[in-house]
């Protein structure tokens, strides 16, 4: 099953599981990941578990941003809607952490690309 770990000084300190179909994330105390945090917009970014349209009896999960006052970012970068990969690291506002599908299928990593 695929989860965030939330990450303080390289240590991961809390997991929330993706079981549902979302996940919300932000200040408001009715997010599912509530983070005290001025930083942090009320409803800030969500995660979706959707089928995948390419691998038959597959998910994946989609980090969206919410139109967040201060960006989500995924490895550095900032994001609207981006698939996640296992290793993943998002930052919400001064918070971290670490993306987990340890059965997720990464065909980038096994492709083979011909020749013409």
């Amino acid at each position: 099953m695929a989860h965030l770990g939330l990450i303080i000084d390289d240590v991961v300190v809390n997991k929330f599981d993706l079981e549902g179909g979302v996940l919300t994330i932000g200040r408001s105390p009715d997010n599912d990941v509530q983070i005290e945090d001025h930083a942090v917009s009320s409803y800030h970014a969500q995660i979706i578990r959707e089928e995948d349209p390419y691998l038959e009896g597959q998910v994946q999960y989609l980090l969206e941003d919410l139109k967040s006052t201060n960006a989500t970012k995924i490895n550095g970068l900032k994001v609207d809607k981006q698939k996640l990969i296992n290793g993943d690291l998002i930052e919400i506002g001064y918070s971290k952490f670490r993306f987990i599908d340890k059965h997720q299928v990464n065909l980038d990593r096994t492709a083979v690309i011909l020749p013409e």
